[in-house]
């Protein structure tokens, strides 16, 4: 059995920090020039009128629609233009608000659907005009009367309440989104916005205000009311309806007639407090007593936080707190991984959730607690569109992560149709459907998004549709990002960005399965029945932020830390072989359904003699490049093995302020990592101006070890990611030409679409963790046992912490 150690930081000195310099993509062109793509400039005529008199039409049924009786105070036109490929805001923005009167309020679908609000009448009636003079010309190859830029637009609307509905189905929660334009502020918006306050205070609507990010909830079962509110209160761009719910079948009872077990480090005041958001966590369960409840605060049902009615909660918080200890056999005294406490949103199998309830109470959770760690496996219950952006309540929890650090561990949703209709299922086909997109808010970016894979800790894997125990479950859900789509140019595709993040044990289900067998076995809160056997993606979430407690518990330096603890998770994980279970499918790829894989419990907790994982925080500022030198033992260059001598994994995370209402701008920063040559940073000539020789400025061929950066953003449109892995092996060769040293090197740069205003904004500096775990492979089927000692003497490392690792390794091994 490899002995424990402990994790490491990376101290070797930064060699340098410079301004990136990146080489144009083709030999004598510009980087702007590459970026040029062919635009179709087809005739339009008919569209266009048919554009402009559906526009002219649904304006005046707005007006018609209003009640003059509200004395509303302003009127704002919002008018829906789509392009034919992504507008260039930092081309065209300034142009079309001076020659058009138009300044944008949302970009969509990458950018190529934008929202703008019309703040100069005057200049829009210009717009209207260019467009007529467009379908009345016959000859647009020579000079033409209108403005050219015209021909990029594909179709446009008049932004009416059918337009601002973004629902079918009503529910009684609607969120309502409203316009942020500083240009219109004052004189339009702000009147607006407070008539519509005083609207709903008069009409005894619950609603919640968050007017800093530019949004009302409101619980209201009156759709005509609603109408009338989308009607008449013109800074509503969009509106929402919710339902939030607990997806999971009835439970299948276990003939269990006890708990049986008991926690025996309940006095532990220093174990780190998991916030579970979720149905309660009864009091008559064997975790009240390290359940740290004390009052209602944390409750928005009316009931109590330690009442579990819907049999949901206190199973999430178990596995929350115990982790795996509980399976195969559940009877004992078990150690807690972490104390608990009970966030309750939902009092029955579904219903409305406000979002600021949500928000508000993980702020209180980690003001009054320090809290770092939540669970969130209620979640909405529609799937997202296809490549739609990223929702307001991901956006909430995204801002919320990045100012408090806290890490959320989010479920991506079950496919409840399985679960309700006992639908035999074409297993992976019914993948490739958008039905089975994630539900929201499991798109978060600074959070880590859980998915399903079918084993139930219990030895099931050959009892199950899936080929195995570690392939996705047949209920777990997918990204809702289809990189294949063919709107999506294949310069934009950015494999590195993923959800969900990672997948966990949850168990499966069909009705060719015997569910008392492949079903994950649960803490029940239901009269008599002490387990149950249940599925899905609300089991393999607390799993997981299991993992994270452990982390917290080894190591509890990283508490202020939680993209390191992210990323160390992530680094963890192996992405098993599925074989060729997906090769036909098309639309689909296994990361999209598991992520980076499944984490390996050990391998993110502790390193061996045989495997080291470092961790390296730093922080760098857009436009700038850094690297580190990093030391490789030389007795590796004689051991009797050639090729895959050494296994590395490398893992960035970062958290970062989201720009709302920009699909492509959501995450404006570019920050990316890679392993390179032995080369300098930056390379001078004789008069002491800068090369191309080095690592900066040089053509990837020649600095290139295995990998290029793990991230590729060269062309403008595309969306970033804060969360990338790169896996890869070293060979004894490669070892000795490079003299046992490599370069890891960060950049960071703008996103290319970020306005000057925003570049200034977005102009510091920017945390990030680096995760590195190096494995030296076995030699003849025997390790050496000298790595981890070997790389701590060469390069400069700190321990993660000094806690006692063996009374830690005979625990678990007792």
């Amino acid at each position: 059995m490899a002995e424990k150690k402990p994790h490491l930081y990376f101290r070797n000195p930064v060699e340098g920090v410079v301004k990136f310099k990146q080489k144009t993509r083709f030999p004598g062109k510009t980087e702007e020039e590459d970026e040029k793509e062919e635009k179709n400039y087809t005739p339009m005529r008919d569209d266009f009128i048919r554009s402009r008199n559906n526009f002219i039409t649904d304006k005046n049924l707005r007006e018609e629609r209003r009640n003059i009786q509200l004395n509303v105070p302003a009127k704002i036109d919002v008018v829906e233009i789509h392009f034919f490929d992504f507008f260039d805001s930092t081309s065209f923005e300034g142009k079309y608000r001076q020659y058009f009167g138009l300044s944008p309020i949302k970009y969509l679908e990458f950018n190529s659907v934008v929202l703008f609000a019309v703040i100069d009448t005057a200049a829009f009636a210009n717009f209207l005009e260019n467009i007529r003079l467009f379908t009345e010309t016959v000859d647009h190859s020579g000079e033409v009367t209108y403005d050219t830029s015209i021909k990029f637009i594909k179709k446009f609307f008049f932004h009416g309440t059918d337009r601002i509905k973004q629902y079918i189905d009503f529910k009684e929660h609607i969120v309502l989104n409203l316009i942020d334009n500083p240009e219109i502020f004052t004189n339009l918006i702000l009147p607006v916005e407070t008539s519509l306050i005083q609207y709903l205070s008069q009409k005894n609507v619950n609603f919640y205000q968050d007017l800093a990010n530019n949004r009302i909830e409101i619980i209201i079962t009156d759709e005509a009311l609603v109408n009338e509110i989308l009607n008449n209160f013109d800074v509503i761009q969009s509106a929402n309806s919710y339902l939030s719910g607990v997806i999971s079948p009835s439970a299948f009872n276990t003939p269990i007639r006890s708990y049986g077990f008991t926690i025996t480090n309940a006095t532990d005041t220093t174990l780190p407090i998991i916030g579970v958001i979720d149905t309660g966590i009864s009091n008559q369960s064997p975790i009240a007593n390290i359940t740290i409840n004390t009052n209602n605060d944390f409750d928005i049902t009316g009931t109590t936080p330690l009442l579990d009615s819907v049999n949901h909660g206190t199973a999430v918080a178990t596995l929350a707190a115990l982790g795996k200890k509980l399976y195969p056999n559940h009877i004992g005294a078990f150690e807690a991984d972490a104390r608990l406490l009970s966030i309750k949103v939902l009092g029955d199998l579904n219903g409305s959730i406000p979002q600021a309830e949500i928000i508000r109470l993980i702020r209180e959770a980690n003001l009054r607690h320090g809290i770092k760690i939540f669970t969130l496996t209620i979640t909405y219950t529609t799937p997202k569109k296809e490549n739609s952006s990223i929702s307001e309540y991901a956006y909430l929890l995204d801002l919320l992560s990045y100012e408090l650090d806290v890490l959320i561990f989010i479920s991506v949703g079950n496919n409840i149709n399985l679960m309700i209709n006992n639908a035999v299922v074409n297993y992976p086909n019914h993948f490739e459907s958008a039905e089975v997109n994630l539900f929201s808010p499991s798109e978060s970016m600074n959070n880590i998004s859980i998915g399903a894979v079918a084993g139930n800790l219990e030895n099931n894997d050959v009892n199950c549709i899936s080929p195995d125990g570690n392939h996705p479950a047949i209920y777990t859900r997918k990204f809702h990002i289809n990189w294949t789509h063919s709107s999506i140019n294949k310069t934009r595709v950015n494999r590195h960005l993923v959800k969900p993040d990672i997948g966990n044990f949850g168990g499966d289900l069909d009705v060719r399965l015997d569910p008392s067998v492949t079903g994950i076995k649960t803490v029940s809160t239901s009269p008599g029945v002490f387990f149950s056997r249940e599925v899905g993606t609300s089991y393999s979430t607390p799993l997981s932020a299991n993992l994270a407690a452990k982390l917290l518990k080894q190591y509890p330096n990283l508490i202020n830390s939680m993209q390191t603890v992210k990323a160390l998770i992530i680094n963890s994980a192996d992405a098993k072989s599925v074989g060729n279970t997906f090769d036909n499918l098309v639309n689909l790829d296994t990361g999209h359904l598991l992520g980076k894989g499944i984490p390996d419990d050990d391998k993110c907790l502790f390193s061996n003699e045989n495997s080291v994982t470092f961790v390296l925080e730093d922080t760098i500022r857009p436009e700038e490049i850094k690297a580190y030198p990093i030391n490789i033992p030389e007795y590796l260059n004689t051991v009797d093995k050639s090729t895959a001598l050494l296994q590395v994994d490398v893992t960035l995370c970062f958290k970062f302020k989201p720009i709302p209402n920009s699909h492509l701008t959501y995450c404006p920063i570019h920050m990316t990592f890679g392993i390179f040559r032995n080369k300098p940073l930056q390379t001078q000539d004789a008069t002491g101006n800068n090369t191309d020789e080095g690592l900066n400025g040089n053509t990837m061929k020649n600095v290139k070890f295995k990998e290029s950066w793990a991230q590729d953003y060269y062309y403008k449109p595309k969306l970033l990611s804060n969360a990338q892995k790169i896996s890869f092996n070293i060979s004894k060769k490669e070892l000795i030409e490079e003299s046992n040293s490599f370069k890891i090197a960060l950049n960071a740069k703008f996103h290319k679409l970020l306005s000057a205003n925003e570049k200034q904004s977005y102009n510091l500096e920017h945390a990030f963790s680096l995760v590195i775990s190096i494995k030296e492979n076995p030699i003849k089927g025997v390790n050496t046992g000298n790595l981890y000692n070997e790389l701590v003497a060469i390069n400069t490392m700190d321990l993660l912490t000094l806690i006692d690792l063996e009374g830690e390794a005979i625990a678990e091994a007792e």
